[in-house]
């Protein structure tokens, strides 16, 4: 018996791939893998969830997660190092933080933390905690 390939989804997106479907579920992170999206209450077909995962499956994600802001998990495609150079090059060239995200296919919050860690390259997250 042979089982059916399944990819690795994170979080949400591992609910809703078992919920919905495992299309929605990647669909849903190459898009938006890294930053929020809005699921209204009632989902229209000029809503920007519906026109980015269509009308039934912007039905489906309320129904199954109710209405409000939904942080998508990200891909982790390539290594730490060049993702890092990837949003410094990015965040100097003026981008904004949402998309760099969107560019580098890393999570919002990875942005925040390397643009915070370039303002005060002293910092460590946590090293001088136990010395």
């Amino acid at each position: 018996m042979t089982q059916e390939f399944r990819p690795y989804l994170p979080g949400v997106l591992a609910f809703i791939a078992d919920e919905i479907s495992d299309k929605l579920a990647v669909r849903l992170a190459e898009l938006k893998g890294g930053r929020e999206v809005y699921i209204p209450k009632n989902p229209g077909p000029e809503t920007s969830l519906a026109k980015l995962v269509g009308l039934e499956n912007a039905r489906l994600l309320y129904e199954h997660l109710g209405s409000g802001k939904l942080l998508v998990p990200a891909g982790n495609i390539g290594g730490q190092t060049g993702r890092r150079q990837r949003v410094a090059m990015l965040l100097d060239q003026g981008l904004s933080h949402s998309e760099i995200a969107a560019e580098v296919d890393v999570h919002l919050r990875t942005v925040e933390r390397v643009a915070a860690s370039l303002r005060d390259p002293e910092s460590k997250n946590q090293g001088d905690f136990f010395l």
